[in-house]
């Protein structure tokens, strides 16, 4: 019987111990992701585009709802000091018309009394003084351009200053209180109007541009004028 038996089936029933599985080895982490990042290469191109896309559509959307944006600080300081400087502009137009108009007055007052030559003379040159100064400060351009041809010193604020300072020293010249009071009002505007012009170097400018503003609205009353005596002229001539 065990000559017979195939060897095939002899070896089947040997009783010996089979060998030792070998321990599971834990796989490295280097070797792990290295084919999760070839296949992130090996990824088609299309997946890059939409997801591109994607997030390209995020931002707008986060665009679309975010709260607009604040107006910058500086655009708004400056549109404080413009509309400062108007308010002041017109101040000052009052002032010095009121200055002016007060050493007009007083100017004339001197010489209805009928003083000294001299004292005639100095009163006459500062009733014109005066009146340069109310023309200047209609704001008219027309005139504003004439004054500034002829009379360039009251565009300066040293200038100006030393204009008023003198037109100041004529009324100390005059007899009286009126006289007096009046050369203190003006020396107090000359140095406010040196502190205006050394402070906002932009005043000018605006002043110009206020001048320019009331040209129009003068020429334009005039053009309305002319076409409504047109109107008329045109009708009277037709009956």
């Amino acid at each position: 019987m065990d000559g017979e038996t195939p060897s095939w089936l002899e070896e089947g029933e040997s009783t010996d111990p089979p060998p030792p599985v070998p321990p599971p080895t834990k796989p490295d982490a280097s070797n792990a992701t290295a084919p999760a990042a070839g296949s992130a290469r090996d990824a088609p191109a299309i997946d890059n585009v939409s997801g591109s896309i994607l997030a390209s559509m995020t931002s707008m959307r986060d665009k679309s709802n975010a709260p607009p944006a604040a107006a910058p600080a500086a655009t708004t300081a400056e549109g404080g000091d413009k509309e400062e400087l108007s308010k002041l502009i017109v101040f000052m137009r009052a002032l010095n018309m009121a200055a002016a108009a007060l050493l007009i007055t007083t100017s004339i007052i001197q010489m209805v009394g009928i003083p000294a030559i001299s004292v005639w003379v100095l009163a006459i040159y500062a009733t014109c003084g005066g009146l340069l100064v109310c023309c200047l400060e209609t704001q008219l351009k027309f005139i504003r351009t004439v004054i500034a041809i002829n009379f360039g010193f009251l565009f300066h604020s040293v200038y100006r200053m030393l204009f008023y300072c003198l037109m100041a020293s004529v009324c100390w010249t005059y007899e009286g209180i009126l006289g007096r009071a009046t050369a203190i009002v003006l020396g107090c505007v000359a140095v406010f109007n040196t502190y205006v012009l050394c402070r906002y170097p932009s005043y000018r400018k605006m002043r110009e541009d206020i001048a320019a503003e009331e040209d129009k609205r003068v020429q334009a009353k005039i053009n309305q004028q002319v076409r409504k005596q047109a109107i008329s002229n045109m009708g009277w001539g037709r009956n």
